[in-house]
Order: C-alpha cells, then structure tokens, then sequence
C-alpha cells in the first residue's frame, strides 16, 4: 500500500498548511490519491491555504495532475506552487490551465512571496 508520507512532508505553520515534496518524486495516479489521502487525514476536516513546494518533484503523470486539480484542492483555501527559477513551470501551468483547479491557484519561485498571495486565505 501507498503512504503518502513517503512522498512528501506536511506541517501547519501560522495558519498554513506546508506541503514539501522530497526529492526526486514521480507522482502516477496511485501517489496522488495516497498524497490526498493522508494530506485530508493530517488536516481533520479544517480547510487551510496550502503552500505545495515541488522545487525537488520530479514529475507528475496527467492523470495524477488531473486528480489533484479535482480531489486535491478538497479542503484547500488557495494553493500556491513553489516551482524552481530555472524551471520553467509547465507543469505548473499545465496544471493550472488545462486541470483549472477549484481554488484560487499560483506558481511562486519563492515561499515569502508564495506565503504572501495564501495570508489573504487565512
């Protein structure tokens, strides 16, 4: 069975859920339900602006970035991606424009400035 602890880390910090990738990570459809599964586990029913650094994500399937445009923003106020400078975002922005998830959505190369766009969440 897939635990979603094994593919990323989740603390709550000012109001804000921060959701880290580790290294090195591929996300299919099975990852990105466990990854749901146990971020909605560790939340208890309290809906957060969720801060989702993927600066060290290897890839995500289309399945796996289509099922968290729709399960993955359940009990999120506005996410905001933490991509890396030298990566251009598409995955990002494939995610945003054609997955068009149900929340308030940004890509950061920063978390102040990503922390910045989810304190209007709080």
């Amino acid at each position: 069975m897939i635990n979603g602890e094994d593919y990323a880390d989740l603390w709550v910090e000012e109001g804000i859920l921060h959701f880290v990738y580790k290294p090195n990570i591929i996300i299919d459809l099975d990852a990105a339900k466990a990854v749901v599964k146990t971020r909605l586990r560790f939340q208890n029913d309290i809906p957060y602006p969720i801060l989702c650094d993927i600066r060290l994500l290897k890839t995500a399937s289309k399945a796996a970035r289509e099922y968290l445009a729709e399960k993955g923003c359940i009990n999120a106020l506005a996410v905001a991606f933490v991509i890396d400078k030298a990566y251009s975002g598409t995955l990002v922005k494939a995610f945003i424009n054609i997955s068009n998830p149900s929340v308030p959505t940004q890509a950061f190369t920063t978390i102040p400035e990503a922390l910045g766009f989810l304190y209007d969440f709080k």
